[in-house]
Protein backbone atom coordinates (compact mmCIF):
# COMPACT_ATOMS: atom_id res chain seq x y z
CA UNK A 1 0.00 0.00 0.00
CA UNK A 2 1.36 3.22 -0.95
CA UNK A 3 1.20 5.16 2.29
CA UNK A 4 2.20 8.91 0.99
CA UNK A 5 -0.98 9.02 -2.22
CA UNK A 6 -3.44 7.37 0.06
CA UNK A 7 -2.57 10.13 2.96
CA UNK A 8 -2.56 12.74 0.33
CA UNK A 9 -5.96 11.11 -0.96
CA UNK A 10 -7.64 11.24 2.70
CA UNK A 11 -7.06 14.57 3.35
CA UNK A 12 -8.47 16.09 0.09
CA UNK A 13 -11.83 14.22 0.72
CA UNK A 14 -11.51 15.32 3.89
CA UNK A 15 -11.32 18.78 3.30
CA UNK A 16 -13.19 19.15 0.33
CA UNK A 17 -16.16 17.53 2.45
CA UNK A 18 -15.62 19.80 5.58
CA UNK A 19 -15.35 22.61 3.28
CA UNK A 20 -18.43 21.80 1.36
CA UNK A 21 -20.44 21.50 4.50
CA UNK A 22 -19.57 24.84 6.10
CA UNK A 23 -20.04 26.37 2.52
CA UNK A 24 -23.66 24.57 2.35
CA UNK A 25 -24.33 26.57 6.35
CA UNK A 26 -23.39 29.68 4.48
CA UNK A 27 -25.11 29.29 1.36
CA UNK A 28 -22.28 28.99 -1.11
CA UNK A 29 -21.77 26.03 -3.02
CA UNK A 30 -18.53 24.62 -4.90
CA UNK A 31 -18.39 25.00 -8.56
CA UNK A 32 -16.72 21.42 -9.23
CA UNK A 33 -19.85 20.10 -6.82
CA UNK A 34 -22.90 21.13 -8.67
CA UNK A 35 -24.02 17.56 -10.12
CA UNK A 36 -24.99 16.91 -6.48
CA UNK A 37 -26.65 19.85 -5.16
CA UNK A 38 -29.94 19.15 -6.75
CA UNK A 39 -30.72 15.82 -5.13
CA UNK A 40 -31.76 17.01 -1.78
CA UNK A 41 -30.90 14.89 1.49
CA UNK A 42 -28.49 12.64 -0.91
CA UNK A 43 -26.29 15.98 -1.20
CA UNK A 44 -25.70 16.04 2.55
CA UNK A 45 -25.25 12.11 2.84
CA UNK A 46 -22.64 12.43 -0.20
CA UNK A 47 -20.78 15.38 1.72
CA UNK A 48 -20.76 13.43 4.89
CA UNK A 49 -19.39 9.99 2.76
CA UNK A 50 -16.57 12.90 1.64
CA UNK A 51 -15.75 13.90 4.91
CA UNK A 52 -16.12 11.00 6.88
CA UNK A 53 -14.00 8.81 4.00
CA UNK A 54 -11.43 11.34 4.21
CA UNK A 55 -10.58 10.92 8.14
CA UNK A 56 -10.67 6.85 7.82
CA UNK A 57 -8.53 6.98 4.83
CA UNK A 58 -6.20 9.16 6.96
CA UNK A 59 -6.63 7.32 9.66
CA UNK A 60 -5.91 3.73 8.22
CA UNK A 61 -2.75 5.19 6.25
CA UNK A 62 -1.21 6.44 9.40
CA UNK A 63 -1.74 3.48 11.69
CA UNK A 64 -1.01 0.65 9.07
CA UNK A 65 2.63 2.41 9.05
CA UNK A 66 3.31 1.90 12.13
CA UNK A 67 1.70 -1.76 12.94
CA UNK A 68 4.32 -1.90 9.94
CA UNK A 69 7.45 -0.89 11.89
Amino acid sequence: MNRPIWTIIGFVMFAIGILSVILALVGLKFTFLNFIYNHGVLTLVIQLFLLFGGMIILYVSRTSEEEQE
